[in-house]
C-alpha cells in the first residue's frame, strides 16, 4: 500500500470518537493551525510507513528500511549502522521510553 501524494484524490472517513476528545483535537488543531483531517491524514501515513530519525547520525529514515539488530532487537539505522549496542545505558533507557511512548501512541510495535 503505498502512502498519498499531495494533491492526490481524497476519499472521506468516518470515525467514531470521544465527542468530548474531539471537540478538544479540534480546539488544538486549530491552535497549531491545521484541520483535524490533516491530523488524522498525518497520524495515518506515520502509522502505514513510519519515518524515523536515527538517535546518532539525526537522518531520517523508514522503519520498513531498517533492520533488527540480532543482538539488542532494536532497528539498525541504514545510515550510520547505529543500534541499542552503540549506547550507554542512560542513553538506552531515554531512547526505549521515548520508543515505548510512540508505540503507545500507534497501538503496537513499529517494526
Amino acid at each position: 500500500m503505498s502512502t498519498a501524494e499531495p494533491g492526490s484524490v481524497k476519499t472521506k472517513l468516518t470515525l467514531t470518537v470521544d465527542r468530548a476528545l474531539r471537540d478538544e483535537a479540534k480546539r488544538v488543531a486549530g491552535e497549531r493551525g491545521i484541520s483535524l483531517s490533516r491530523a488524522v491524514e498525518n497520524f495515518l501515513k506515520f502509522f502505514v510507513d513510519p519515518g524515523l530519525y536515527c538517535f546518532k547520525c539525526g537522518r531520517k529514515f523508514k522503519a520498513s528500511e531498517g533492520e533488527l539488530c540480532p543482538k539488542c532487537g532494536w532497528l539498525i539505522c541504514p545510515h550510520c549502522g547505529a543500534c541499542r549496542c552503540s549506547l550507554s545505558d542512560e542513553v538506552a533507557a531515554a531512547v526505549f521510553y521515548m520508543r515505548r511512548t510512540l508505540e503507545e501512541l500507534l497501538a503496537g510495535r513499529v517494526k
